[in-house]
């Protein structure tokens, strides 16, 4: 019921602020990037944060001095923690009074730019843009459009990668991304790169390959189903009795995987993590990941780990958000169930890769991530 109250209310809103709301002012000629603030906008999930920190570089690498701002949620924005070139992470509350809170604060900050990186409509985001008191806002060109001052063509949602659509904002500043490299960032802090240094130490498997397999989430259409996972593992430690194999999950799926690795003597479990960067700095020591659809596969993107990744795509408009600028091998169901994916399609791409990584095709330690 309160759902559903929320949801009138929204719609209601975006139909008043479509009233009320006439952005157009022009960007001068002149203006200097350099000195500006911008604040990116990006209150969803993790993935979407991760999938929108090739901007972040760009961007400081253009214009140095330039400050760059998020605003992020309660279930994103540690993400960006170790970000050295963030300066301030706003964190939006899902509450009527914190985002009022947000709101004046962030009017008082007087950004230049308010760059919505949503590339569907959003009630928040629109909400935010065309009440954060920016000189200018960006955004891709879509329904919700009225909030911009600048629209930026919004390129193929089914034949562009997310990645190069979002880089499309980047126009207006000056910056040409056929001309950028773009790759995913992700900062570990020392301390959690001790953690994962320490389990692999422990396991002796310091200069070895490592396979990782993901198994979160556990639930829902994009789990793979325990009896799939053991059965492609049964068949990877026959054909690879000296490969590590570690389980990877959220500490949530502890249960489900203790039950896929219970047949295996020589399976490992990931330890218990007690944050994202701790997770992450288990994927960076990884040599080859499979996992389902999560941010997970933007992680493998942005340490360079190459992956095999399970994804369901019920609407063929749309494009997967496969592996930005790392090697991989994708499998993609068309229903909303990754149990369609059959067992042997995995292996076969899990065999490829591995052939791959022993011949030196792919070089997923040569690109460490960035540290602080």
């Amino acid at each position: 019921m309160f759902k559903n109250i929320e949801i009138a209310f929204r719609r209601l809103l975006l139909r008043f602020l479509r009233l009320i709301v006439k952005r157009s002012k022009p960007l001068p000629d002149t203006i200097d990037f350099n000195t500006c603030k911008f604040l990116f906008v990006r209150q969803d999930r993790i993935g979407d944060v991760l999938i929108s920190t090739p901007l972040i570089y760009s961007l400081k690498t253009r214009y140095p001095k330039a400050a760059v701002d998020f605003l992020l949620s309660s279930n994103n924005h540690f993400v960006l923690e170790n970000e050295p070139l963030v300066r301030k992470r706003w964190i939006y509350k899902k509450s009527l009074r914190g985002a009022l809170e947000i709101l004046f604060s962030i009017r008082n900050e007087h950004y230049d730019f308010v760059i919505d990186l949503m590339d569907n409509p959003s009630t928040t985001s629109t909400v935010i843009c065309a009440l954060a008191n920016g000189t200018w806002n960006v955004g891709l060109s879509k329904e919700n459009e009225y909030a911009y001052d600048i629209p930026v063509p919004l390129l193929s949602r089914k034949e562009t990668h997310i990645i190069d659509r979002l880089g499309m904002l980047l126009t207006v500043f000056g910056i040409d991304p056929k001309n950028e490299t773009f790759r995913i960032r992700y900062v570990i802090s020392g301390e959690s790169g001790k953690f994962a240094r320490n389990f692999f130490d422990a396991k002796k498997w310091e200069g070895k390959q490592v396979l990782g397999i993901n198994i979160s989430p556990t639930d829902g259409v994009r789990f793979w189903g325990i009896q799939n996972f053991q059965n492609l593992i049964g068949k990877l430690v026959a054909k690879y009795p000296t490969l590590p194999i570690v389980l990877l999950y959220a500490p949530v799926d502890k249960p489900q995987a203790l039950e896929i690795g219970k047949p295996f003597d020589t399976i490992v479990l990931s330890p218990e993590t007690h944050s994202f960067d701790q997770f992450a700095a288990l994927v960076e020591k990884l040599s080859l990941l499979v996992t389902p659809d999560t941010s997970v596969v933007h992680l493998a993107a942005a340490f360079q780990i190459p992956s095999v990744v399970l994804y369901v795509q019920s609407n063929k408009e749309l494009r997967i958000w496969e592996p930005y600028g790392s090697d991989s091998e994708t499998l993609v169901a068309d229903v909303d169930d990754l149990k369609v994916i059959s067992l042997e399609s995995v292996y076969t791409a899990v065999q490829k890769m591995l052939e791959k990584i022993s011949h030196g095709a792919s070089s997923p330690l040569n690109n460490p991530a960035p540290r602080v």
